[in-house]
């Protein structure tokens, strides 16, 4: 069992890091209007969890991939639309990235297990920028849209 957990999981890996290189290129091969809008984004995670509940979602040009499971092992993978994918890399062109984990929490309720705690995450080829922790369901201002983008995509898609 030991040994086709460490199959799949590299199998899995391997398949991810496919994904980012064929993204790469492609974003490479795109006019300069389209580049401008799509910048170098590779991926986009949002990962909430408490004691009693976990959830991440990535979000590649490729694929939604979503997990309730801490381990990761069991994820469910939808392919990503090319309309959803150019509409939540232009909510983050609106959004200075660098300045992501000097972001304030609007609320604490985390602290006391009032809501879980969130952080949204974006991979610019082999940077991450990732923010500081906010309560899930009440991110900082400055990301809330693209927060609520990823958050309705992988609504829209596991309900399918």
């Amino acid at each position: 069992m030991k040994v086709l957990f460490c199959l799949l999981t590299i199998l899995m890996l391997n398949t991810e890091c496919d994904q980012n290189k064929t993204s790469e290129a492609s974003n490479t091969n795109l006019n300069s209007e389209n580049s401008i809008i799509m910048q170098d984004y590779s991926k986009i995670s949002y990962e909430a969890s408490t004691r009693g509940f976990y959830e991440k979602v990535w979000i590649t040009k490729d694929s939604i991939i979503v997990t309730g499971d801490r381990n990761h092992v069991a994820s469910m993978s939808y392919p990503t639309p090319e309309k959803d994918w150019n509409e939540l890399t232009k909510l983050l062109k609106d959004v200075d990235v660098t300045e992501m984990p000097n972001l304030e929490a609007p609320t604490s309720m985390r602290d006391h297990d009032g809501a879980a705690f969130a952080t949204l995450a974006v991979f610019e080829g082999d940077n991450e920028t990732k923010s500081n922790t906010f309560d899930h369901g009440h991110p900082p201002k400055a990301i809330e849209p693209v927060v609520n983008k990823v958050l309705s995509m992988k609504e829209k898609y596991q309900k399918n």
